[in-house]
Formats: C-alpha cells, structure tokens, sequence
C-alpha cells in the first residue's frame, strides 16, 4: 500500500502543467515572508521540490522566487535551518535551467556574513560565471584568520576540498599552502580536554575540564585523534575530525592538480610544506590506537574504518614524498602481521595489499606472503561474502596491469579467483569480462577454457561443500563404491570426492582438467536447476567470447593446434544444462572457423586430429554444426594456396576420409525413415567437401562425379524426406556438372584467394559488372 501511495504521488507530480507550477510559486511568495505562515510555506516548498525532482523535463520558476529562496540560504541559522536547506535544494533543481538568473543573484559580496551559507550554491554552479575565485579568497581568509567563528572556517575547508575536486585548476599554489599548513596546525594541536556540558550550568560547583579518553576508556596521554572519546568536543577538536575526514581528497587531488601543472620535481616539498610529515605522525598514533582493545563494542567498527583510511592515506603520503617509505614501510608490515588472520580486518589488509605493491620495490620487500594470504586462504573461505569479494575484485581491476605483468598472482591463482563469479554470478559479470584476458597467458589459457566450461559445475561443488555438514568436510570420507543418490552423498564418497577438490582448486597448474568429467557430471546432476547454476552457465557463453576474441587476437598458431584437440573434446562434454550446452556448442563451432580462417596450415599439419574425429560418424549426433564447419573447414583450406606442406597425397587422404563418411552418411539418411539424428544439412556440405578436393587433383574427379552420382540416385525417391532430397539431388546435379569442366570447376570450387582481397565486385571495370549490365540493357530493350 505504501509503495502504490508513493507511486501514485510520483504520478501525480509528473503530470502537473507549467500553470500548476506556476500557480504554487504564487502561493509560496504569497507566503514566504510571512512568519505566521512558515509552516504552509515549508509544505509548499516541499510540494515545490517533489514536482521539479520528479518532473522528466526541466522546469523553472520566476526570478523573483529565485532571488526570495537564495536570500532565505544567504541568510540561514540555527532557527530555520530546514527551510533554508529546502530553499537550497530548490535553487539546485533549477539551477542547469536558470544558470543566468542565478549568477547574477548568486554574485559573491565581499564582507557578506551570507557568503558561508552560499558556499554549497556556489560549488554547485561551478566556475562558468566567476564566482569559485572570489569565494576562494573568503575562505583562505577565513582558515588563516583566528578571529572568524568555527562555522566560517568549516565551511571554508568544506569549499575548498571541493574546489580541489571538482575545479583544481582554481587552486593555486599560494591557496595549497595556506589550507595546509593550516591542516597541520588542525591534526596536531586540537585540545585534549573535553569541552564543558552546554547544556547545563552550575554556578556553586567549579568547572572541572576532563581529558579525552582512548577507546579502552583510559585517559589520553598523546594528542588528540578522531578516535579520542569525549562527552563533548571543543571546535578545534572537531575541525581534526574534519580535517583527518577529508585529508586524503586533499592530498590526492591537489597533487594531481600540481604533478600535471608542474615539471618540478618533488612537488610535494614546495606544495605541502610540513604536512606530509605531520599526516604520517599522526597516521600512526591512530594505528596505535587501533591496537587498544575497545571498551564500547559499536568503537570497534569506528577502529577499523579509521585503520583503513589511516593506511590510504599513508600509501598516497609515501607516492607524494618518497622519503617517509621506509619508516611507514616498516609500520604497515607490523600491521599486517596483527591483523592478516582477522577477516573482519578485510578491507584493510587490501589496502595494504595496495600499498605493498605500490612500494614495496622501494624498500625490496617481495610481497608474495601477502599475495597468498589474500589469494589462497582469505579467498577460500570467504568468497561467500559479497562485501569483501567486492574489495578484492576492485583492487584486481585497479591493477590489472601491475598484477598481470609483474606479479604471477593471476596466472597462479585463477581458478580461486573464479570462484567469485561462480557464487555471484549476477554481481560480477561486468567486472569479469575486464579480468578474463589479464589472466590468459600461454601456460593457462587452456587450463581456462576448460575453468569457463567447467563453471557451473564449480558452482554446484561449492553449493555442495556449503550443505555438507562441517564434520564431513575435512575428515575422513567413505571408501563405499555404491552409486550415490545426491550430490552430497558423492562428495562424502573417497571415489568422487577428488573430483569435488580438482574442480574447487585453489591454483592452476595442476592439469588443465580431469578425465572423469563425466563422472562428475552425472554426480551434479541434482543441482544443474538449482537457480545460481543456472546464472552462472547464462555468464559462461559471454565469457568464451571474451577469450576466443584474446585467442584470436594474440594466441598464435603454437596455440591454436594446442587448443584443436581440446575444441574436438569439449565440445560434447559439457554439464547437461540445455540452454547452456546450446549455446556453448554454437560459439564453439563459430570460433572454429574463425581460428582456421586465421591459422590455416592447421587442416594440413593436423591431419591425424581431424582425421580422427572426421571419421567417426557419431560425432555428428548432438553437434553437427561444430562437424559441418569442421568438414567445411577441410573442403576450404585443404590446398597449397594455403599451406606448402599440402601436397597431392593429403588431398587424396582427405578425400578418401570424406567420400567415405560421405556413403556412411547417405546410406543414414535413406534408411533412418526421419528419425536420424543427421540432416541432409551434413551431407550436403560433404559433397560439397569433397568437389572442392577434387579440383585441387584432378585424379579424383571421376571418383567424385561417381560418388555424387551414388548420392543423388539414393536420394532422388526420397519419400520420407522429399524437400531434403530434392536439395541433395540439385546440389549433387550442380557440382556434377561443374566437374565435367575440369579447367572451370577449379576456378568456381577453388577460387584465388584475391577474390576476397581484390576489388573483383566493387571495380566499375570488372568483367561480371559489365556482363550484369549488358544483360539488363538487353533484356530492357527487348
């Protein structure tokens, strides 16, 4: 009920006129200055910004509306502050409308006690009307000046932290200086006494100032942090809060303002002065801190947020000054060492991942015992989580590059990787498709291809080892050789249970698969509607074509002839899910030909192969597609043109391999009365196969115009398929014909290839364009 009354207010809103709009700014003005009617105001101007937000397309209001309601923001205290805040979401709504009107109210006044409350308009309209640089010197006056009150230095930081990212090019180095050194002053000598109780006042009991505590509850002995409790904090006290908040924006983006602007090398000693040295002590009396065993227990979720920005912002310290490396290197290695088994520590032992490989190299240290911590143990037993998977999978993404080509983090530790995917399936699709080529190289592509086959069946292991009862999972499993009934049953068995651990693996490199893959697919049977291995074998297809396009890219012909046999194998042994098999098997045939189009020479150096395969004609029951384009593929590039090493001899064989599948194939046909699993489809492109073979040596071409002719007579009374005889028969017919003409049969069944390259149909000149228009010309005429 609630969601349709929503719905039905959304409706309304986007249905009303200019006249309606209009007619509530009336009402609004009527009442805006009224103080008997601020409450209808406030409900006007809420009405007022419900219709603009849900509005499709851009509305205004009248000038003198917009000059009532950014007087109202100008003008802000603690009295009004939700009618101020409302005005000033309004002036935003409009604002990309009115961007003319509103500069010309919004023009900053020097000395104005309204400019503070602007500031959030003033960032919003950005730097097009000149308002950010006048602003911009407001606010260092305001920082640098002690006799401004708290609320005019906070919303001067608060601007220009925003200016730094949204409008850097504003910020000169006089303005960085100045907002630093007074961040240094902010973070290393706020008061570590509580502020009084303002709330109260006694005046028969002296004033007693208490120190802050650290979240163990003991009294601060040090200077104060954000994670110093206190009843009640002093404004100085808060400004270190807001500056440690909003540090690493600072740092980051002014030093991406100035490494872009400036050729001069180090920046950071010009630009920031002292404050990367104060950032990096007080850095690390928070990392102390979080030492401290908390006595609230809501503090420790505090610890850990402060321990992760604490070690983001010490990594973009040490890439600013290269000097604090060593020290602060030394420190996040103690860290490491106290939290790397604590999961609920996750986030943060990422972001020392991310500063081990950032500067590790500054100091030699090899981070491998990091990388297999988080890859091996954390991933393994945490990949259900989808919050810590989340974290990993942004810090593989933000350095695909340097894990791809300076670590062997990916190649080695792939298939824990795919676990992700395999249990959320849905979320990391998209990020997946980025990952996938960075971790092919030549050793594990294979190994892969087989991973992306064999996803749904990860999928269904680990659904299996997640029902398993955790008593059967690491101990002693069942040498029982009975069928089992369920999947979980099989995992509890020591004859299925390696199965369970090959397709779980946590590194690659131990064989691409597994010879039993039947067997552990009959074993998943039970699971393969179970609906996320449903999902993930929907994500499989958009993956192979990801890596057949890296294959075809940058795999090379020592690959492809690797990767033939594989194609041969798995293109029907996949996990028995139809859509699934379905669409795996016509990406797999479609790639077929497009590595042989690219690798040619492969139908002749892989004779035995595809020899192999060709002649069993039960390869074609259940994906005659993959063996039609394979036949085609022979028929097309069986040739010296494509290869050297093709000679007369490897024609005849492929044409004996041929012709006689070719019998086998149509005496199938005639006889199966329409139940075969082979359609006239496979035949047609055999005899096709075989015309182009036998214009390469023209020895076989009576052998091929008598098979043809064989063909045509046990086809040409086909009753039970008439329309696929009648094809089979003209087809047979035409390339019969065809081959009575030796010298022509070569150039129409074996053309050169410059018939793809050259300009044959697009010349004006070329001789079948001008046999075209004379024939229209004449038959035109007559």
């Amino acid at each position: 009920m609630a969601l349709q009354a929503v719905d039905n207010l959304l409706q309304k809103a986007r249905k009303a006129s200019d006249e309606d709009i209009e007619k509530l700014c009336n009402n609004i003005l009527e009442t805006f200055d009224v103080p008997e009617k601020s409450a209808e105001c406030t409900n006007l101007l809420r009405q007022l910004f419900f219709i603009l937000q849900s509005s499709e397309h851009p509305t205004g209001i009248s000038k003198k509306l917009l000059a009532n309601l950014i007087t109202s923001v100008g003008s802000m205290s603690e009295k009004n502050t939700k009618h101020c805040l409302l005005c000033q979401r309004i002036v935003k709504e409009v604002m990309p409308l009115e961007a003319e009107d509103v500069s010309e109210l919004l023009q900053p006044e020097a000395g104005s006690s309204g400019t503070k409350n602007l500031i959030p308009l003033y960032i919003a309209q950005g730097k097009r009307f000149g308002c950010i640089k006048p602003v911009l010197s407001s606010a260092i006056r305001w920082l640098s000046s002690q006799s401004y009150d708290f609320e005019s230095q906070r919303q001067g930081f608060v601007f220009l932290v925003a200016v730094s990212i949204l409008h850097s090019s504003s910020l000169n180095t006089d303005y960085i200086q100045t907002t630093s050194e007074q961040i240094s002053q902010w973070l290393l000598n706020a008061s570590v006494q509580q502020a009084p109780n303002p709330y109260t006042i006694n005046p028969f009991r002296k004033d007693q100032t208490n120190v802050v505590n650290e979240v163990d509850g003991t009294p601060s002995q040090n200077f104060f942090t954000l994670l110093n409790i206190g009843q009640y904090y002093t404004e100085d006290q808060l400004m270190n809060i807001y500056s440690f908040s909003m540090l690493y924006k600072w740092l980051y983006h002014c030093h991406q303002h100035q490494t872009s602007t400036d050729d001069q090398i180090p920046v950071y000693s010009k630009v920031f002065g002292n404050l990367s040295s104060k950032t990096v002590d007080y850095c690390f009396r928070v990392l102390d801190q979080c030492e401290r065993k908390v006595k609230v227990g809501s503090d420790s979720d505090l610890q850990t947020a402060c321990l992760y920005e604490a070690v983001c912002i010490l990594d973009l310290i040490c890439t600013i000054d290269g000097g604090h490396i060593p020290r602060v290197h030394q420190e996040i290695k103690r860290l490491y060492s106290r939290i790397y088994q604590d999961t609920t520590y996750f986030p943060v032992i990422i972001q020392i991942l991310q500063f081990f490989l950032n500067h590790s190299g500054a100091v030699v240290h090899d981070p491998q015992e990091t990388y297999n911590n988080v890859f091996t143990d954390i991933l393994m037993n945490s990949y259900g989580d989808q919050g810590l998977m989340f974290d990993l999978i942004c810090f593989i993404r933000k350095n695909l590059e340097t894990l791809c080509y300076k670590t062997s983090v990916l190649s080695t530790f792939f298939p824990n990787i795919f676990k992700i995917l395999a249990w959320h399936p849905r979320t990391f699709l998209g990020e997946f498709i980025d990952i996938l080529p960075a971790l092919m190289t030549p050793s594990t592509s294979l190994e892969i291809f087989h991973t992306l086959l064999d996803l749904p069946c990860m999928t269904a292991a680990l659904e299996v080892k997640e029902k398993s009862p955790d008593s059967l999972s690491n101990t002693s499993v069942s040498t029982s050789t009975n069928t089992p009934t369920t999947s979980i049953d099989a995992y509890q068995m020591a004859l299925y249970r390696p199965l369970f651990i090959f397709i779980t693996r946590i590194e690659g490199g131990h064989g691409d698969t597994i010879n039993r893959l039947k067997s552990l697919h009959s074993v998943l049977d039970d699971l393969k509607k179970s609906a996320r291995v449903l999902v993930t074998s929907q994500t499989v297809p958009v993956l192979l074509r990801v890596w057949f396009e890296e294959i075809l890219e940058n795999g090379g012909q020592e690959f492809a002839i690797q990767l033939l046999p594989v194609l041969l194998e798995r293109s029907d042994l996949l996990y028995p899910i139809t859509e699934f098999v379905k669409d795996v098997k016509r990406i797999i045939s479609e790639n077929l030909v497009k590595i042989m189009k690219k690798y040619k020479s492969i139908i002749t150096s892989q004779y035995g192969e595809i020899s192999d395969f060709l002649i069993s004609t039960s390869n074609i029951v259940n994906r005659e597609n993959f063996y039609t384009n394979l036949v085609w593929c022979v028929g097309e590039f069986c040739s010296v043109q494509h290869s050297e090493l093709c000679t007369a001899d490897l024609i005849a064989k492929y044409y004996g391999l041929l012709e006689a599948v070719t019998y086998e194939t149509s005496g199938i046909l005639v006889a199966s009365n329409n139940s075969s699993d082979i359609t006239p489809k496979t035949l047609s492109c055999l005899i096709s196969a075989l015309a182009k073979l036998a214009t390469r040596c023209q020895d076989l071409i009576p052998r091929a115009i008598l098979c043809l002719t064989k063909v045509a007579k046990q086809h040409i009374d086909n009753t039970e398929d008439p329309e696929g005889g009648e094809i089979l028969v003209t087809r047979c017919q035409e390339l019969i014909n065809i081959l009575k003409l030796p010298n022509f049969a070569s150039m129409i069944l074996n053309p050169s290839q410059e018939i793809e390259t050259g300009r044959w149909h697009r010349d004006n000149t070329c001789l079948p364009i001008i046999l075209r228009s004379t024939h229209r010309y004449l038959v035109t005429d007559g």
